[in-house]
């Protein structure tokens, strides 16, 4: 039977221990299997509406007609994240499980639908990334009271590659910032010194530069043009970086060339992605010890820089943007100094 409680307030009027946390109204109605499924709102009025509604509406969908609605909710996503998440939904996971009800979905389907995946000859990154949207649209479904529990648990994925990242030398960025077209120059300059993500130094403007401090705000990337700007890859992103007087002397000049917008990369009306690439192909066909790596590659060096020198990896991880050190240590422990010798010495001798 459907209906409404008050968390917030007992028959008598008197308060509950939830008294003002979270949401006040609690909706209850069938499931139309026999069961319940219940759902708090801010409002009465809410509530009463999802109570009333018809209980066909809870009987579970299949995984396509509720990856659609899935899909339809992830405006918080950038563009081309929501072209990714597409991609993965209609190209791994429909086809595996599209067919499927929610509630008929065990652990050993979505283990059968990772092995699919894995059949498919995909990369395991690509397999982790569409059990990932799929365990969401199942915890999600699990939020919305169509499956009490999301059978997405204790999955056994493929290892990823323990492949180092690429490292370029001081020496090899040298060559590649004396051999790119001229008005790139700066670009890499500025991309070595501070670890920017590319996205981040594209979506410099004057006034996130502080020539005095000596400092570079970070709290927007580019968008999808050239001339938007969107969020930061994570929370952890948004931060302030240092940088030295050689650094500061390209970057006040970029800010007396900035543009009407304050943009400090702006040859031609923007730093495309399509003119990004193509730049860094152009160095590439010049350089012949270049790998397949792009713009990326300079935020790599930066790191190393700073690790091989003794840098802490926690102040590392905060310049970076990393979302913990745990991140920065996976990522790059490889270039970090062994200092066995130094080790030893530190310990040697001190208990007598």
């Amino acid at each position: 039977m459907s209906r409404v409680v008050d968390l917030w307030l007992r028959r008598d009027r008197t308060r509950t221990a939830r008294y003002g946390k979270g949401n006040r109204w609690k909706a209850v109605r069938t499931d139309g299997r026999g069961g319940e499924v219940t759902r708090t709102f801010r409002t009465k009025d809410a509530a009463t509406a999802w109570a009333h509604a018809d209980a066909a509406a809870t009987v579970p969908v299949t995984v396509a007609e509720w990856a659609a609605t899935w899909q339809a909710r992830q405006v918080h996503q950038r563009g081309r994240s929501r072209e990714t998440i597409r991609l993965r939904v209609e190209g791994d996971i429909i086809p595996v499980l599209g067919g499927r009800r929610l509630d008929s979905l065990t652990r050993a389907d979505v283990q059968d639908a990772v092995l699919a995946w894995t059949d498919k000859e995909l990369a395991p990154a690509t397999v982790r990334l569409s059990y990932r949207y799929l365990s969401s649209m199942l915890r999600e479904a699990v939020l919305e009271g169509i499956i009490p529990v999301s059978p997405a648990v204790r999955i056994r994925l493929p290892a990823l590659p323990s492949e180092p990242v690429e490292v370029l030398t001081v020496g090899q960025v040298q060559q590649i910032a004396d051999t790119i077209a001229p008005w790139a120059r700066d670009a890499v300059l500025v991309a070595a010194a501070t670890g920017l993500r590319p996205g981040e130094w594209r979506g410099l403007t004057a006034d996130r530069v502080n020539l005095e401090a000596g400092t570079v705000l970070v709290d927007r990337q580019i968008g999808e043009t050239v001339s938007t700007w969107g969020p930061l890859k994570t929370a952890a992103s948004r931060r302030v970086v240092t940088v030295g007087p050689a650094t500061v002397d390209v970057l006040g000049r970029l800010v007396e060339d900035a543009d009407g917008e304050g943009r400090l990369f702006h040859h031609r009306g923007g730093w495309s992605r399509h003119r990004l690439y193509d730049v860094w192909d152009d160095v590439r066909g010049k350089l012949s010890w270049m790998g397949p790596g792009g713009w990326h590659l300079l935020r790599h060096h930066h790191a190393s820089v700073l690790l091989s020198g003794g840098a802490s990896v926690v102040a590392v991880s905060r310049r970076l943007g990393h979302k913990d050190a745990t991140e920065t240590l996976a990522t790059y422990a490889h270039v970090m100094p062994a200092d066995d010798a130094l080790l030893a010495d530190m310990a040697d001798g001190l208990v007598r």
